[in-house]
């Protein structure tokens, strides 16, 4: 299954990838509204606005910096491109030697930016996505981003043409930075709820939980399945998450159905660490 549109964006975690296999489990939207608490890539987001048709579409996420991009692509596209223009030229030069090109990256990766809600913050977030390791996004303790530059040769920064649909697929919808308990109080009867959190590491090396400076905890995901299970009886949901112990114990609950997908790991820098797992979808439907 092919969608004209995917994310902009490289994203651990990410769906599109899985999109064949978790599309079986979607419901009818028409007519009804759609809130995913974690946007990531928005891999779901742009397969669901494409394929349903919910009556209103509510995003959100903990990362400002991944919010404000998608509202800068949105509202702000004609400002945003000469900025990406300008980060490509000096990272694409012609001629440009590995170590002016790694100079390039870090003095962008290092600077300090306004706060986010700019134009400049979200074409930064966008580069650094695109030219870092693996599309990693990782932050330190003080909320500074710390991934080192990836080896790609002439990597493409952008392409205009699909931020322009992007942009066109985006309005109308609401986006903002909320923690995901703030999502249940946004939640209307009859919505449908995609939910894909950081996901429980089923081993103590495959920890990775830091999209934001605060990790995501074994606290986090409890907190997660007892939202859902307030919100349960007023709309639909589906989580995705991995198979550790503590989630398959979590959702080990009735109304609650649980099924698997196969996904290929993205993220790993041994080549032989990188095969298909077994993830879980969680539907109380």
């Amino acid at each position: 299954m092919t969608f004209e549109i995917s994310p902009f964006l490289k994203w651990a975690g990410g769906k599109t990838r899985l999109l064949p296999q978790l599309h079986r489990f979607l419901p009818n939207l028409v007519g009804r509204g759609y809130v995913e608490p974690f946007l990531g890539s928005g891999a779901m987001f742009f397969h669901i606005i494409q394929t349903r048709r919910p009556k209103r579409v509510m995003l959100m996420d903990a990362n400002p910096d991944l919010v404000n991009l998608f509202i800068q692509i949105r509202d702000n596209l004609h400002d945003l491109i000469p900025l990406l223009i300008t980060h490509r030229d000096h990272h694409n030069a012609p001629g440009i030697s590995s170590e002016e090109r790694k100079a390039y990256y870090y003095r962008v990766r290092d600077i300090d930016l306004p706060a986010s809600g700019t134009p400049e913050s979200a074409a930064r977030f966008l580069y650094l996505n695109k030219t870092c390791f693996n599309g990693l996004h990782r932050l330190n303790s003080n909320g500074k981003f710390n991934v080192p530059m990836g080896s790609y040769r002439d990597p493409s920064i952008f392409n205009e043409e699909h931020l322009a649909v992007v942009a066109i697929l985006l309005n109308g919808v609401h986006l903002s930075t909320a923690d995901f308990r703030q999502a249940e109080n946004l939640i209307q009867d009859g919505d449908f709820v995609y939910l894909d959190p950081p996901y429980e590491p089923i081993s103590a090396t495959s920890s990775f939980t830091s999209y934001t400076k605060d990790r995501f905890t074994s606290d986090h995901q409890k907190d997660l399945r007892d939202m859902l299970i307030r919100v349960s009886n007023r709309c639909q949901f589906m989580l995705s998450n991995s198979t550790a112990p503590l989630i398959e114990n979590l959702y080990n609950l009735p109304g609650m159905s649980k099924n698997y997908v196969l996904s290929g790991r993205s993220i790993n820098s041994k080549g032989n660490g990188r095969g298909k797992i077994k993830e879980l979808v969680v539907t109380n439907y």
